[in-house]
């Protein structure tokens, strides 16, 4: 490895100062003055911080939204070019699904029925009770 030499025309550049000793009180950066929190709060940052993370979580929502849309012209392509049978086989195994859904919502809905008109019974008989008390 060659070293390179400066091109003749440039002047040598000054030698750097060296401190030696404590380092100085009062600190040299541009940051001077201020607190490290204060430093990295500003209300410029913070707008921008803000509009980035808008511009992410928009992107991503309308990339999610491509997404499902490409999926859903696919699969509504693919039932359109399958044969009568394949269509019938797939809405069968749909049903099947749709069934084994339908008994689990049956028995909450009727859970839930009934104990509606146990709370409707108590609030017979607790209207009853103060009717008769007076």
């Amino acid at each position: 490895m060659s070293l390179r030499k400066p091109p003749p025309t440039s002047t040598p550049r000054p030698p750097r100062r060296v401190q030696r000793g404590a380092a100085p009180s009062t600190p040299s950066t541009p940051l001077a003055g201020k607190t490290s929190r204060g430093a990295w709060t500003t209300p410029k940052r913070m707008i921008w911080t803000g509009a980035f993370a808008a511009v992410t979580i928009v992107g991503s929502i309308y990339g999610a939204g491509l997404k499902t849309q490409q999926e859903y012209h696919a699969e509504k392509k693919q039932i359109l070019e399958s044969s009568v049978e394949e269509r019938i086989q797939t809405l069968e195994a749909r049903r099947a699904q749709l069934m084994s859904q339908r008994r689990p919502l049956e028995q909450k809905l009727d859970q839930l029925r009934l104990r509606v008109q146990k709370q409707e019974q108590e609030r017979k008989e607790s209207a009853d009770k103060t009717d008769s008390r007076s």
